[in-house]
């Protein structure tokens, strides 16, 4: 398979209509140190859109026919979503920045589980993403319909920096006490493009809604995002494998688990990351055009991207059973 489409059948009830915008900036800082938080997300999520912030905790977001009683959401991992209405928002006036203080999660440490001192090691997903071809290309705004491009459009969201995250379902045994210690994926980045990427792991919640398509029944689905300390990293006109170690956060699951590569900044606006597409396989796909929208599960759909080493209790032979 030379090219790799994927289309996004997401917001197919979105209309947007014209209304002068005001635009909006703040910034976002750590409520204790008051030093910048970079990369955190702001948005409506009842409206369904989002922007990033850029490394220096700065962003802007117009609003046009959002209600004053509307929901401002900001989030980064890490810390505690904060919540402020529209209102807000506007009472600080065009001309000036709102800062935001996010108040760090505490983790009780006495809750976090051991783990094993038997255990083994698989890597599960695409066994090896070296061998992943960049034939295949994402390119953000080709992904979503009219009215999203139209939404962007009118909210002055370039695609560079949209957050726009693909995910990949990785299966393992149900209720086996499992631990992700590794992630891995594949750059396609020609010499003068740069990417940034966030690494997002899930637990799916229940679905939500079921819309037909003409590539079959598209689900959307509730997701939780697992991690403790976000993982970002900034490739610079690179085409290898990247490796990212995230044994530290100790992170465990006992069910299948959603990997997503969030692209939150992208110079030639496309994903530039290899991809396996297999006609038969079992790999789900997921996509939503930013951090406030709906996951969408694509079907019909096998493409792989993104690959995990996991430590699971090592299971008892027969005779060990026996004997033990």
């Amino acid at each position: 398979m030379n090219k790799i489409i994927i289309i996004l059948f997401a917001n197919l009830l979105l209309i947007i209509q014209s209304s002068s915008a005001q635009i909006y900036k703040g910034i976002v800082i750590d409520g204790k140190t008051k030093q910048i938080v970079a990369y955190a997300n702001v948005g409506i999520p009842n409206k369904g859109y989002g922007v990033v912030c850029n490394e220096l905790g700065e962003f802007t977001l117009k609003i046009t026919i959002e209600k004053d009683s509307d929901i401002v959401q900001v989030f980064s991992i890490g810390y505690k979503p904060y919540y402020l209405p529209v209102k807000r928002i506007k009472e600080t006036g065009e001309n000036n920045i709102i800062t935001i203080s996010l108040s760090e999660v505490s983790y009780d440490i006495a809750t976090v589980n051991v783990r094993p001192n038997d255990y083994e090691t698989k890597i599960v997903g695409g066994k090896d993403v070296s061998e992943f071809k960049c034939e295949g290309k994402i390119a953000i705004a080709g992904v979503k319909d009219t009215a999203t491009l139209r939404r962007e459009k009118e909210k002055g969201i370039s695609n560079k920096s949209i957050g726009f995250e693909l995910g990949n379902k990785i299966k393992i045994d149900k209720g086996q006490q499992t631990f992700i210690d590794k992630i891995r994926f594949k750059t396609c980045l020609k010499p003068n493009d740069t990417c940034v990427y966030r690494i997002n792991i899930y637990q799916e919640g229940s679905t939500k809604e079921r819309h037909m398509t003409p590539i079959g029944m598209v689900k959307i689905i509730n997701t939780t995002n697992v991690l403790k300390v976000p993982v970002i990293t900034k490739v610079i006109g690179k085409s290898e494998v990247q490796e990212l170690d995230v044994s530290s956060q100790n992170i465990e699951v006992d069910d299948d688990f959603i990997i997503a590569i969030e692209c939150i900044y992208s110079s030639n606006n496309d994903m530039n990351i290899a991809m396996k597409a297999s006609v038969f396989g079992s790999t789900d796909l997921l996509v939503r055009d930013n951090t406030m929208a709906e996951w969408v599960k694509i079907p019909l759909l096998d493409i792989t991207f993104v690959s995990a080493t996991v430590t699971y209790k090592k299971k008892k032979s027969f005779l060990s059973k026996l004997f033990n």
